[in-house]
């Protein structure tokens, strides 16, 4: 994780588990509103084409979001190991 020298450097590791929460978070909402299109058939969709395209579209960028937002858990799952470790002469 982020060292200087020899010393643990606590607030970059709390500032990476940090920014992986958030990728996470916003990764997550994104998917949400791709599912609630694709569910909610919002009429744009007029040539079955173009339907089909759509929807794999949809579901390649849900995949790569998810993949992304696992991404981001694991590492501020590493975060947070890293920062529950314990410290010599803490």
């Amino acid at each position: 994780m982020t060292r200087r020298g020899d010393s643990f450097d606590f607030d970059g590791t709390l500032y990476v588990l940090r920014d992986n929460l958030g990728k996470a978070d916003a990764f997550i909402t994104a998917v949400e509103d791709l599912i609630e299109r694709s569910w909610s058939g919002d009429g744009s969709e007029d040539n079955d084409d173009d339907s089909n395209d759509n929807l794999s579209r949809r579901r390649n960028q849900v995949a790569h979001l998810v993949e992304s937002a696992k991404l981001a858990v694991r590492g501020a799952i590493y975060a947070g190991e890293e920062l529950a470790k314990p410290r010599p002469g803490a």
